[in-house]
């Protein structure tokens, strides 16, 4: 009798997936072609993501399609004359869009960089596209817009935030003798949970933990668990790539050692073991470290009382606390830890005296209704490190 249960079983799962896998082969992921001039791609994305997106609110269908499309920084033409044409790539991370690179590009563009953001597949439309996109279609997307960029410029920088780190990270590790570097904000090298593991086996079998719907037109509110899955694997390949091989490529890392998304502590063991350089740099943001610096790593200590602020989050290192949506006295508060609770939800919202951070016991002590932060007040001083490490690299060599 246990056999038999064992072979339906068997064979119930085998059914869905091939089911899956029959769906994923049908689905037709927007990605950077190979060979295409960036105009081009922004051509196409612009029609892909109008012809595709779920709006958040009809009437600001302008505002919402600025949001998610990738885009290109130029330097000023006068200010930055007799410089090297130096370019700089930055991808998103899962959930999210081009949007969330906003303030890094323009402070990049600032410092006489050109900058490009792409649109990583499945998403800028509805969450639902996640469901069958894969791996691959971010790294082809990756790679091709990296490989053309390197055309047309002096000196080619890859970076991204979480999954797009992960992904700069893998490029400059197979073409270390073309990248100048890379730039790494929060990037993943292993999911913060201990059974990230069972991802790619309940995705055969589930589609979504949950699913709620989004009032934050610039990211998805629900992540299906096969692009779960998919960051899983990646970021377990990249993290294997760069320790089995420790180079010495310039990395600029940024990251929040109380980050509840990414494991952090693998972050520094990846750094320490894999990116050998010792032009590299990590930036830790620490709640509990006081503030150090040795050769290649600097802590900041990020327990503001006076700010209310209690530790950074995994989206907040790299955000401008200028910026109008997400910043400091932006138009949007990040309170999605208590969906499950609408007063809660509307007291975080709304609470002017509100603390933020990044979820734990001790914040929630310090306000039941606290919110994600989703800024960071050192950006400046960050922004001028990347500065420098970008131009005492190049002048380097």
């Amino acid at each position: 009798m246990r056999q038999k249960i064992g072979l339906w079983c068997f064979c119930l799962l085998m059914l869905l997936i091939s089911v899956k896998g029959s769906a994923a082969e049908k689905h037709a992921s927007f990605v950077f072609e190979q060979g295409e001039s960036f105009a081009d791609y922004l051509v196409r994305a612009e029609r892909y993501i109008t012809d595709n997106k779920v709006w958040l609110n009809e009437e600001d269908k302008p505002r919402e399609l600025s949001a998610v499309m990738p885009f290109e920084l130029l330097p000023d033409t006068k200010a930055c004359a007799g410089r090297p044409n130096i370019g700089v790539l930055l991808s998103h991370g899962l959930s999210d869009s081009p949007f969330s690179m906003r303030d890094s590009a323009l402070a990049l563009q600032a410092a006489c960089f050109q900058v490009r953001v792409i649109l990583l597949p499945g998403h800028g439309t509805k969450a639902e596209d996640l469901l069958h996109v894969s791996r691959q279609d971010w790294r082809n997307t990756f790679r091709h817009a990296a490989d053309q960029f390197a055309k047309e410029v002096d000196a080619l920088y890859v970076g991204g935030f979480s999954t797009g780190g992960a992904l700069a990270t893998e490029y400059a590790w197979q073409n270390s003798d073309s990248v100048a570097g890379a730039v790494l904000f929060s990037p993943v090298f292993k999911v913060n949970s201990g059974i990230d593991w069972l991802a790619p086996w309940l995705a055969l079998v589930k589609d979504w933990l949950d699913q709620d719907s989004s009032d934050d037109f610039a990211k998805y509110a629900s992540i299906p668990l096969p692009a779960i899955a998919q960051v899983y694997k990646l970021s377990k390949e990249v993290r294997h790539l760069v320790l089995d091989n420790p180079k010495d490529v310039p990395v600029f890392i940024a990251l929040s050692e109380d980050d509840q998304t990414v494991d952090s502590s693998v972050t520094e063991e990846v750094f320490k073991q894999g990116m050998i350089g010792l032009k590299s740099q990590m930036l830790v943001y620490s709640r509990d470290q006081v503030s150090a610096n040795t050769d290649r790593i600097k802590v900041y200590n990020t327990d503001w009382p006076e700010l209310k602020i209690f530790g950074l989050s995994h989206m907040a290192v790299h955000g401008n606390p200028n910026n109008p949506y997400y910043g400091e006295s932006g138009e949007y508060r990040v309170c999605g830890w208590h969906r499950s609770d609408d007063a809660l939800y509307q007291t975080c919202r709304s609470d002017q005296a509100n603390w933020f951070g990044e979820k734990s016991d001790a914040l929630l002590e310090k306000s039941p209704h606290a919110a994600r932060v989703s800024w960071n007040p050192e950006f400046d001083s960050l922004m001028q490190s990347l500065k420098r490490f970008i131009e005492e690299n190049v002048r380097a060599d």
